[in-house]
């Protein structure tokens, strides 16, 4: 394995628990550069908001008699910060003066302790107050700010809420809130979405049905939030009016809330197939199905009320086994499959813009492309385009593409290993004409039919 290849590795966070009740705050920064009255030059201006926050946050139940296994044991609470300058052609710009509050005064039942010095916490009455470092624009930072543990004897159920409220010198505030809820569900899947075992017929339709469970010990109350997305060569057909999709034609993916709860012990699959339709030149692809809590579903997953619906009956949930599922944990669980057609060793991949505002962060899943599921897939990012890579303390089992050559900004994606390899990339200046490549190799066993569509360009469109 080279250096490259083994940077790029699934990465998973270092503290356990850490994704249990992350707040991502995703932002946007704005610089004035006005002067005040006196000849000061006044803060550049900022934006930030709040990205991905978890509106459900479950601690872990111990009973009275589970004395040791009670011992040492804590929820953390993070906050996630990302700025981001927002202004074009105004460079760099520094959140000053962060400022991050939670209100304990609904808390019931649960302890706040160990104030995170390093992010500067303290605590007075029901408030926690943290002042951690400034950030530049296009920086991240996971905010470890303190734990929870329950009161020995608290029963399971609601247990208030935490208000949080993020201010800085030179940012409008803003606000967010957290449910608190002690015990904790443990979301399964079934992992394989269909049983095909060999290359299936270009045009064929393609059903599969998710299944999901909890074998935690405490239910999911509330709406569910099925996410289903489609890689690669295919389209979803638009069947469910509780579904939104991302396209009223051929759309790639579809958000479904189905109502709750999902008890625990208990095990659901859809009542009804999802269809794919494969392209009738397609080589392969990829189908997804990831369940949340819909309060904590990411924004990734999310699509607005807008969005196209389908026009047939409601999708539902009806009892299933559950024997033989995956655990993954009480944030989501998800089941997929690959599918290959009598096409497969035609690998190609199709090009992309990258679009937004000058010092604007995007991530594309590089998966959009049709097509490259065995191999790594090479990347020139444009000129004023810079890659930011996965980040120190993120709590995220995602691949990331990395640098190979900086300098002359090649970008090595890791061959898909579910979930999708994330190109996350920073538009640094406007450069009109600016263009890259994205490319994959030929199968060194199999002869690829046609190398013509093995590489396609990679654009900016630029947002005032």
């Amino acid at each position: 394995m080279t250096d490259s290849r083994a940077g790029i590795r699934r990465r998973r966070a270092a503290t356990a628990g850490a994704a249990a009740l992350l707040v991502v705050l995703g932002g946007v920064v704005t610089s004035c550069g006005t002067g005040s009255a006196d000849g000061e030059q006044a803060p550049q201006r900022a934006e930030l908001a709040f990205r991905d926050a978890v509106g459900t946050s479950y601690l872990r139940h111990y009973e009275p008699s589970e004395v040791e296994r009670r011992a040492g044991a804590f929820d953390p609470f993070y906050v996630n910060l990302t700025a981001s300058a927002a202004s074009p052609g105004k460079g760099s710009v520094r959140v000053r003066d962060i400022k991050v509050t939670v209100d304990l005064s609904a808390v019931k039942s649960v302890t706040i302790d160990t104030m995170m010095k390093e992010q500067g916490c303290k605590r007075s009455g029901d408030l926690v107050t943290c002042t951690p470092k400034d950030m530049a624009s296009g920086e991240s930072a996971n905010l470890w700010l303190f734990n929870m543990v329950e009161w020995q004897n608290a029963a399971k159920g609601p247990a208030g809420s935490m208000k949080v409220t993020v201010t800085s010198d030179n940012a409008p505030t803003i606000h967010f809130t957290t449910q608190l809820v002690i015990g904790s569900p443990r979301l399964t899947a079934r992992e394989n979405l269909h049983p095909a075992s060999g290359p299936i017929e270009p045009g064929s339709d393609l059903e599969v049905r998710p299944a999901f469970g909890n074998e935690g010990e405490t239910d999911v109350d509330g709406d569910l939030n099925v996410a289903v997305k489609v890689q690669g060569q295919a389209t979803l057909r638009r069947e469910y009016s509780n579904c939104r999709y991302d396209k009223a034609d051929a759309p790639k993916k579809a958000l479904c809330t189905i109502p709750g709860p999902l008890r625990a012990g208990a095990a659901y699959e859809t009542d009804r197939p999802f269809t794919a339709a494969i392209d009738k030149t397609g080589s392969q692809g990829k189908i997804t199905a990831t369940l949340y809590p819909a309060p904590n579903t990411p924004t990734r997953d999310l699509l607005p009320d807008s969005a196209p619906r389908g026009t047939g009956a409601p999708l539902g949930f009806r009892p299933t086994d559950g024997s033989g599922f995956r655990t993954f944990a009480k944030e989501l669980a998800f089941g997929d499959m690959q599918f290959r057609t009598t096409r497969m060793y035609d690998r190609q991949v199709n090009g992309f813009a990258i679009k937004g505002k000058v010092g604007q962060t995007t991530e594309i899943g590089v998966m959009d492309a049709a097509g490259y599921f065995d191999g790594d897939s090479y990347v020139t990012l444009p000129e004023g385009v810079s890659l930011i890579a996965h980040q120190e303390g993120e709590a995220s089992e995602m691949l990331f593409c990395e640098y190979t050559d900086e300098k002359n900004r090649k970008v090595l994606c890791p061959a898909p290993n579910n979930p999708l390899p994330v190109l996350r990339v920073r538009i640094d200046k406007r450069v009109e004409g600016a263009q890259g490549t994205i490319s994959v190799k030929p199968d060194p066993e199999h002869p690829d039919p046609d190398l013509t569509n093995n590489t396609a360009p990679i654009t900016v469109e630029y947002v005032d």
